[in-house]
């Protein structure tokens, strides 16, 4: 299982999102470890289709169902 934090620097949430995170996966796979990616330029928040701070996806998915439909990828 991958499972990936992608984050903007300085993301308010991400120590909040990372510890719930591992939490979770402390319980249901513990020999999973997220890897966190940060996402520091237009070109790589396009090419990753990063919709926003903090996102979660586990094999490429992301957590939030409309996530995918989003066609505004970026920084702030």
């Amino acid at each position: 299982m991958l499972v990936e934090l992608l984050v903007a620097p300085g993301c308010p949430a991400r120590q909040d999102t990372e510890e719930l995170l591992q939490k979770i996966l402390d319980e249901l796979a513990p020999e999973v470890r997220p890897r966190v990616i940060v996402v520091d330029t237009a070109v790589k928040a396009i090419a990753l289709k990063f919709p926003g701070s903090p996102t979660v996806r586990i094999n490429g998915r992301d957590i939030e169902p409309e996530a995918d439909k989003s066609l505004n990828y970026g920084l702030g």
